[in-house]
């Protein structure tokens, strides 16, 4: 904050004139990190000069703002990256409102220099000037957030003009006064606090309750609803033609091998977050073990794990829709296959779609399953 406070002032320039008011010169004002004390300490010392006009800005006090603590806020979470450039959700702990006194020094050896500073910055702090900072970078926040800090003067400038002095001292004249910064002060973070992946809400659907007790009385419809992370298979598509039960293909090996592999196309919901995508089929173990096995814990359901081929060429059309092309070495051998995308917050698949688990019943009633069969010609 305090280097935004020294970056919004320091671009002050001011002039020198000769007797008939033409500008001979024009000279930036240094600004100087350091108390009053120690640039006047610095300019008498022999051996260092500074040159003037300069303006010493240090911290005066620091007080928390009373009127800004409205309550005890546990603060936000957030989306975060870490150097890896992996997502995770962050808890910050509510800032602290803090007020910075600064007290700023205008050192000179004329007066018109004092008044040529004091111009710069006088007019522009009515009633406020604002600075803006980011939240600072440690918490690794996905998007940049902007905080904007008033800064209030004091209204007051104090001059100092040299009375007594030495036979070999120089006249230098001082302008004293103060600004109050509103910042903020962060508590420091602990680690990850976990995604959420799940979002459960029940609705009653009840416009108008006249007695607490009428809910005891008949229960009131309530409509449940689930928000998930997970990716959802509503539907499969093979060669462009959507499935409403088991395709069974009866080719040979030679056959299947001669033609181009199948387009399989899924629809649904979270397919730009998943992590890949498993080919699963009911063959033996031994399958995936010689076809490079898969295996995954999910954060969501812990302990559950699925194994299957893991398919690399597939493309995310959008977050409902994603292709791949079905493996011609799958398609030579004999089995039924299923489409798992899935992420860390779980997966979906194509085995038990929208259309198969529809009003007409469930799996366990007969309802088919939309799985690709492979038989012998």
């Amino acid at each position: 904050m305090i280097a935004q406070f020294i970056a919004a002032f320091d671009d002050i320039v001011i002039g020198r004139f000769n007797k008939q008011r033409e500008e001979r010169d024009r000279i930036e004002v240094r600004y100087l990190y350091a108390p009053k004390q120690r640039i006047m300490h610095d300019i008498i010392n022999e051996n260092k000069t500074i040159t003037l006009p300069a303006v010493a800005v240090s911290v005066g006090s620091v007080s928390r703002d009373e009127s800004r603590v409205f309550n005890k806020i546990d603060g936000f979470y957030y989306t975060g990256t870490d150097e890896s450039s992996q997502q995770f959700s962050k808890h910050i702990k509510a800032p602290i409102p803090v007020n910075l006194n600064l007290n700023v020094s205008i050192i000179s050896r004329y007066q018109t220099d004092v008044d040529q500073i004091l111009s710069n910055f006088v007019p522009f702090c009515n009633p406020y000037v604002v600075i803006s900072w980011l939240v600072p970078k440690k918490f690794g926040l996905a998007v940049d957030q902007e905080i904007r800090s008033e800064v209030l003067w004091d209204g007051n400038v104090n001059l100092n003009y040299p009375v007594e002095l030495a036979g070999n001292a120089k006249a230098r004249i001082t302008a004293d006064t103060s600004f109050t910064v509103k910042g903020w002060l962060f508590k420091d973070t602990a680690g990850p606090a976990g995604n959420i992946f799940t979002i459960k809400s029940n609705f009653i659907a009840e416009d108008y309750i006249s007695e607490y007790e009428s809910l005891s009385a008949e229960p009131a419809p309530i409509e449940s609803t689930m928000l998930s992370g997970a990716p959802f298979v509503t539907d499969i598509h093979y060669n462009d033609v959507l499935l409403t039960n088991a395709l069974v293909i009866n080719k040979s090996s030679t056959e299947i091998e001669s033609e181009p592999a199948p387009l399989i196309m899924l629809n649904g919901s979270s397919f730009t977050h998943i992590d890949g995508l498993l080919l699963s089929t009911n063959k033996p173990e031994s399958y995936y073990t010689n076809t490079g096995a898969f295996s995954s814990n999910f954060t969501e359901v812990p302990g559950l794990q699925l194994s299957g081929l893991n398919i690399t060429d597939f493309s995310v059309v959008s977050d409902n829709s994603l292709t791949t092309h079905l493996p011609l070495s799958v398609l030579s051998d004999i089995g039924r296959v299923s489409l798992v995308p899935y992420n860390s917050a779980g997966f979906g698949t194509s085995l038990n779609t929208f259309i198969s688990s529809g009003e007409e019943g469930n799996l366990t009633s007969g309802i088919p399953e939309t799985y690709i069969e492979i038989n012998e010609s």
